[in-house]
């Protein structure tokens, strides 16, 4: 992070100076979540992105992201993820908008883990212990109901959640700057964010023609959060690019939402590897994604690559011809957890790393949680596990 001085040495033009109360550095899934929340609220609040979000450059973009209740990465989610969910509805309700297929969520994996960790285990305790209904498929009742599934072998077995399913992040992202606008919250897009300091009990952030004045600001801005925050979170961050690939189906396969979920599957034929997929899209194409794909490969190569490995051996019924390839950034901290917190050195900086990978799910929780906390200084949810001390910056 810049000093005041630095930037000021830097700062070559005149700039628009804004005041506000509150700005909002990044308009991905929680920074679009958090404008929001805090527009909502009546809070006078400026969103700030240095492109045009929903955009491909971030995690919070395209065609769908899986959602369930039982969160096996924790129990400290799924008030998180609950909550998301009545926020979603809410959405949805009061804007007659579809931001989900509720096409179920199903967790495979066997009962004899290579890896030590049976994650569908750890999925079924959860829900157990939080009411979540579920239901548990044999290895033979997975064969019977999902014949595309060609892949199971004789330890799998099955968590199915039927009132998941996936989101649709881009309407869900767009929706809700949309919404905070209307509501009187000011979007500047368009401008990379080039300093951020905190001096006398101000925020200061500067962007292209404009500085911004702000009494508290929320660092929600992603692959680029490290970069802003600066030592030592620029060292706590990690940035990895992730690929997801499309197919076209083989005639009608069977990979509808009503008769195919949003689906995990640790395939212990590949050492318990997690290899996600999408009912099919309007054009009929089927989404996968595995986590470190090689995004350095040609992309003809890579999607060829893919299928072989990835598709062909599990899954019936689709053709090698990709339909089409996203390329996302995780952001992931040392566990993998999220972090809510102020910034231990700049009490005016919230930071918000909902990581990528497990995170979107949980989105419209934490921007709720960031407006409490900066309005009301008390919040629903325990943000407790997710404080930024726990890694002792």
């Amino acid at each position: 992070m810049l000093s005041r001085t630095e930037y000021a040495a830097k700062a070559t033009s005149t700039r628009d100076i804004l005041s506000t109360d509150f700005a909002v550095i990044g308009l991905g899934a929680v920074g679009a979540a958090t404008l929001y929340q805090l527009a909502k609220r009546g809070a006078r609040v400026i969103g700030v992105d240095r492109y045009l979000p929903p955009h491909p450059y971030g995690s919070s973009h395209g065609a769908a992201r899986v959602t369930r209740s039982a969160v096996g990465e924790g129990s400290a989610y799924v008030p998180l993820v609950r909550r998301s969910q009545e926020i979603l509805s809410d959405l949805e309700r009061t804007f007659n908008a579809d931001l989900m297929e509720r096409a179920g969520t199903l967790i495979i994996g066997s009962d004899r883990p290579t890896s030590g960790e049976d994650f569908v285990e750890a999925t079924v305790k959860i829900a157990k212990q939080h009411g979540i209904e579920h239901e548990l498929f044999s290895s033979a009742e997975l064969k019977r109901r999902y014949p595309t599934l060609i892949g199971l072998t004789d330890t799998d077995y099955g968590y199915f959640e039927p009132k998941s399913g996936f989101l649709r992040p881009e309407p869900i992202v767009s929706l809700q700057i949309s919404a905070a606008e209307q509501l009187g919250a000011t979007v500047l897009t368009g401008s990379a964010v080039e300093h951020v300091s905190q001096e006398n009990g101000w925020v200061t952030i500067g962007m292209g023609n404009h500085q911004i004045r702000a009494r508290h600001a929320v660092i929600a801005a992603g692959r680029w959060a490290g970069e802003m925050l600066g030592p030592s979170f620029d060292g706590l961050l990690t940035v990895t690019e992730q690929r997801t690939f499309s197919f076209m189906q083989e005639g009608s396969a069977g990979y509808h939402p009503d008769n195919f979920p949003a689906l995990m599957w640790f395939r212990s034929a590949v050492a318990d590897q997690c290899v996600t997929a999408f009912p099919q899209s309007d054009d009929g194409a089927v989404s996968f994604f595995v986590e470190d794909t090689d995004t350095r490969a040609n992309i003809d190569n890579a999607a060829r690559d893919f299928f072989e490995r990835d598709v062909r051996p599990f899954f019936r019924g689709i053709s090698p011809r990709m339909a089409g390839s996203d390329l996302c950034y995780y952001t992931t901290t040392p566990d993998g957890g999220f972090i809510i917190d102020c910034h231990p050195d700049h009490d005016r900086l919230l930071v918000l790393s909902a990581c990528s990978g497990h995170g979107f799910k949980h989105s419209l929780a934490v921007g709720e949680l960031a407006a409490q906390l900066l309005l009301e200084n008390d919040t629903s949810i325990d943000t407790a596990p997710f404080s930024a001390r726990r890694f002792h910056v």
